[in-house]
């Protein structure tokens, strides 16, 4: 239990930073209003977004080495989810430089990561 609340850490860490690189505006007047406006920066987002990617993807292989002894297929969730972290983080860098669909790759990236993280848990939910 102790690694899921890792793992879901991570994953709301990922989805609130996500959500700051973007530029959502319920994020970015709350992070604010409680003095944390100086995290609004690139060059502070950036690597946090890809520090709670890569935390939350090496607690998704302790995970997935976990059911190894049950499954054979288990690390599908993982590659999906890393596929989709690199997607995103591939598409935050982009959106920096200033390419238009930068946003979409974000979207889908975050899509594909936030499916694997899902999928684990979902697995994880079956005993052997």
């Amino acid at each position: 239990m102790k690694e899921k609340t890792k793992q879901m850490t991570s994953l709301v860490g990922t989805a609130i930073t996500a959500a700051c690189c973007l530029g959502l505006p319920a994020i970015l007047s709350v992070l604010s209003a409680i003095g944390l406006g100086f995290l609004i920066h690139d060059a502070i987002l950036i690597p946090l977004f890809t520090g709670f990617i890569g935390f939350n993807l090496w607690m998704l292989v302790r995970a997935v080495k976990k059911q190894q002894v049950c499954a054979t297929e288990t690390m599908t969730p993982f590659k999906l989810a890393a596929i989709g972290g690199v997607i995103s983080i591939l598409g935050l860098l982009l959106s920096v430089a200033g390419i238009g669909l930068a946003t979409l790759l974000i979207y889908i990236g975050l899509g594909l990561f936030f499916v694997g993280n899902f999928r684990v848990y979902k697995e994880d939910s079956h005993t052997c």
